[in-house]
């Protein structure tokens, strides 16, 4: 027999503690979560692997000595109780936060029968949620479980072991009990004992019993896809007492044993990394469930399977694995005879991508094993992202699988455990080498009932949001009964204009809501998937629209009857185009009209005095805007102002009047001058109307006089003139020396500067009167003396407000 010399007990079993995953840290999230702050974020519920209470079993080894041993974890500190009831055997555990707790059991608790029922189930309670690990350890033949809680198991079952090769036949089976009255119906692969392929036997279990089943028979004698189904839920190991892979001419064996996940948990796409340092590839096995399973290598058709039918082969680098129907996907590592490389047998379930995590923390051994690896599979999109340890792994140790969208590492780990997560739920699979021997297992999985999926629907169909804000989307999942299906991962992602992924758990009525936040306008479609199962909505992104600004325009003054012009104006920051509307409100019997009601600049005419409050209103066919102005109007036809000079060097003038009410109104209540809009000056004239004057005092500058009356509805009416008060001269340079020698008809250049406000008239000499044109300050006078001597020459300017400067020129005339 190709087997290995010296099996023998290991001394020091908890130096290998936890050859499985371990999933307990400080303060950690839930399974398939970076923080807890995630757990908010993606709705992802703790894993499956994890709960209150298991019923477990140890399938027998090569020998019958070999250690037992439970691990313990859990992120809370709780405590509990291993008990094996049939067996009277009871212990007590205490688990700390970040720490393992290990149970050492008698070997006296692994089932040794052939056939036949046993008092051996293990049953694990405790106070708070915790993860148990099974080792099953003999020198050189060894392998560990996950257990899965009692919540986790169903009632259907698959076995997923090995054929026997005619070295050591120990195909093997257990199926543990967790109530009372259970009826397991077993139909096997192949003719195992007295039981003949394909006959259905049934076996009574009460809680805490198991059964075992094992095939002793020469080759190809196989318990793998034997039906295994409960009237309640049970447990259920599959593996091989010591087995030969890929097959008998390979040295050496090894033992093997998993914790079988039930068909409702089996998935439709799986990616897969070859195992590290292994030459020639490695065997998996594919089981189906379902008649009529296709089952797809890297998109080539490799098996039609009906139901319990397994499809074995060898697969070299990568590959992504689909099928139409749930499959249990199992890959194993060859013995060292396979390539001669340093190792040995073991069995590892290959989780689904349907049942991925986000996070993971898992423990080698922490001796025995010189060689230890994490292979990883991740979606192309993470491949930067993925945590080992708080430290990014190199996106360049990734290789892309195919078109799966994923990406594959094989990484180096050292003793101990080990934290990893991503953004995106991955896979991880740990398995470390020794001189003829191995382990190796999957890093976790979430358990949930994703073969039981037959719909998923997602909801509203279409919609409508605003860039800036949430839109969310509701998946429901249910079953081929239209039962809502629990703790099922959903998968989603936004495509087109905006881009967003997440994964959501339903909850206990099927659903799972999606939100996510979109950034530019446009259209998105929304896909929710649970493995090849799949649905489609889609969502259009509007900008946010921005109200439109608007202004009425400034405040107006005008007489009754008058037409005066709104300048109003509006603008819309999106660019959209805008419609306007014109509205007024006037004291009572007043009415008005517009020229152009729908336009911003428009005109507006009333037919009384008072105030008008005019509002221009425009909308931009979502938001609409309204900005007001007053419209202040007085009686034209009744009022006049005395002339008032338009220059003046005078510092007070007098300011006079005449008001008569007009119109409707009743009489003058009122009236009052203003300069520049200053402070009232109150004038009153006679009763009904009449002369009304009063002196004002001016500085130098331009000023508004405004003469104002109110009338006894209210009524103002105004006339206005502008005086510009001028008390500077003129200043007169004569260009030309004072004193000069000319001939006849001398001529004289003199120079007005311009610093006067008002226009200056220059007189030479009595005779020559010239206006200084506008903008000019050059005149050139010609001055016929009679005299043939010295003469003075009388040059004088005035400025129209009747300020006066004069400067005398000394001419010498010749004989």
């Amino acid at each position: 027999m190709r087997m290995k010399a010296g099996l023998a007990l290991v001394a020091a079993v908890t130096s290998l503690m936890t050859g499985c995953v371990e999933e307990s840290s400080r303060d950690q999230a839930p399974e398939g979560l970076a923080s807890k702050d995630d757990a908010r974020v993606h709705g992802l519920s703790k894993a499956a692997s994890r709960g209150r209470e298991f019923w477990l079993a140890f399938p027998g080894n090569y020998q019958a000595t070999a250690a037992l041993t439970l691990f313990i974890a859990s992120d809370t500190a709780t405590t509990g109780q291993v008990r094996v009831p049939g067996q009277g055997l009871s212990f007590d555990f205490s688990v700390t936060p970040g720490q393992v707790t290990a149970v050492a059991l008698p070997s006296s608790v692994a089932q040794v029968a052939v056939d036949g029922v046993e008092p051996k189930g293990i049953h694990v309670t405790a106070g708070a949620d915790i993860s148990v690990y099974g080792l099953n350890r003999l020198l050189q033949t060894t392998d560990a479980f996950l257990g899965l809680p009692t919540a986790s198991l169903g009632t259907d079952y698959v076995v997923q072991a090995y054929p026997n090769v005619n070295v050591l036949n120990g195909s093997q089976f257990s199926v543990v009990a967790t109530e009372d009255a259970t009826e397991v119906t077993i139909t096997p692969a192949s003719g195992v004992g007295n039981h003949a392929a394909g006959v259905p036997f049934q076996v009574a279990l009460n809680k805490g019993q198991a059964y075992q089943l094992r095939s002793t028979a020469a080759a190809p004698s196989d318990v793998s896809g034997t039906l295994v189904h409960a009237t309640r839920p049970v447990a259920v190991f599959g593996g091989h007492q010591c087995a030969n892979i890929p097959d008998g001419t390979t040295i050496a064996c090894d033992y093997l044993v998993e914790q079988l996940p039930p068909t409702s948990t089996w998935g439709r796409r799986f990616v897969t990394v070859p195992l590290a340092t292994r030459l020639g590839g490695d065997t998996f096995r594919f089981a189906a469930a379902r008649d009529g399973t296709q089952v797809s290598l890297n998109g080539a058709v490799v098996a039609q399977l009906q139901r319990g039918q397994v499809f074995q082969t060898n697969i070299q680098g990568s590959a992504s694995i689909t099928a139409n129907e749930p499959i249990l996907v199992t890959q194993y590592s060859n013995g060292s005879g396979f390539d001669g490389i340093p190792s040995d047998p073991f069995m590892m379930l290959v989780p689904p991508f349907e049942q991925f995590a986000a996070q993971y923390t898992v423990t080698t051994p922490s001796s025995g094993f010189r060689s230890n690896f994490a292979n990883i599979v991740v979606p192309n999109d993470v491949v930067a992202e993925v945590m080992l340890d708080g430290a990014l792994i190199p996106a360049s140790q990734f290789q892309a699988i195919g078109a799966s969208g994923f990406s594959g590492a094989q990484l180096p780990v050292a003793l101990g455990a080990h934290r990893l997560s991503a953004p995106q739920p991955f896979g991880v699979m740990l398995y470390g080498f020794d001189a003829y021997d191995s382990y190796g297992y999957p890093g976790g999985m979430a358990l949930a009932p994703v073969a039981e999926v037959s719909k998923l629907t997602l909801s509203p169909r279409e919609g409508i949001a605003v860039v800036g804000d949430l839109y969310c989307v509701t998946a429901t999942v249910r079953d081929a009964a239209d039962r809502p299906l629990a703790g099922v991962r959903v998968d989603f992602a936004a495509s087109g204009v905006n881009s967003a992924v997440a994964s959501v758990n339903t909850t206990t009525d099927g659903q799972a809501e999606f939100c996510f936040e979109g950034t530019a306008p446009g259209e998105d479609v929304v896909t929710a998937s649970i493995g090849s199962v799949t649905d489609q909505v889609q969502v259009t992104w509007t900008k946010p629209n921005a109200p439109p600004i608007v202004d009425a325009g400034p405040d107006l003054e005008g007489m009754a009857s008058q037409q005066l012009t709104l300048r109003g104006s509006a603008s819309d920051p999106d660019g959209d185009p805008l419609t306007y509307a014109w509205s007024y409100v006037a004291p009572p019997g007043v009415h008005c009209t517009f020229g152009s009601p729908s336009a911003p600049v428009s005109s507006i005419q009333c037919d009384g005095a008072g105030t008008v409050t005019v509002s221009l209103t425009t909308h931009d066919g979502t938001a609409t805007a309204t900005d007001s102005a007053q419209v202040v109007l007085g009686w034209a036809s009744e009022l006049t102002m005395c002339g008032l000079p338009r220059y003046t060097n005078a510092t007070s003038i007098k300011a006079c009047g005449w008001a008569t009410a007009g119109g409707s109104s009743t009489g003058i209540v009122s009236a009052y001058f203003t300069v520049d809009g200053g402070a009232p000056i109150p004038v009153m004239p006679d009763a009904g109307g009449g002369y009304v004057s009063t002196q004002l005092h001016l500085t130098e500058g331009t000023h508004v006089v405004r003469l104002s009356v109110v009338d006894a509805l209210g009524h103002v009416t105004w006339r206005e003139q502008t005086v510009s008060a001028d008390f500077t001269p003129p200043v007169l340079v004569i260009l030309s020396p004072t004193e000069q020698e000319t001939n006849p008809d001398p001529v004289v250049t003199m120079v007005i500067q311009q610093q006067d406000a008002s226009p200056a008239t220059v007189v030479t000499q009595g005779f020559v009167t010239e206006d200084v044109p506008a903008g000019s300050n050059v005149l050139r006078h010609t001055v016929d003396l009679v005299h043939r001597d010295w003469s003075l020459v009388h040059v004088r300017a005035t400025d129209a407000a009747g300020n006066t400067t004069e400067v005398v020129a000394r001419v010498y005339v010749a004989p």
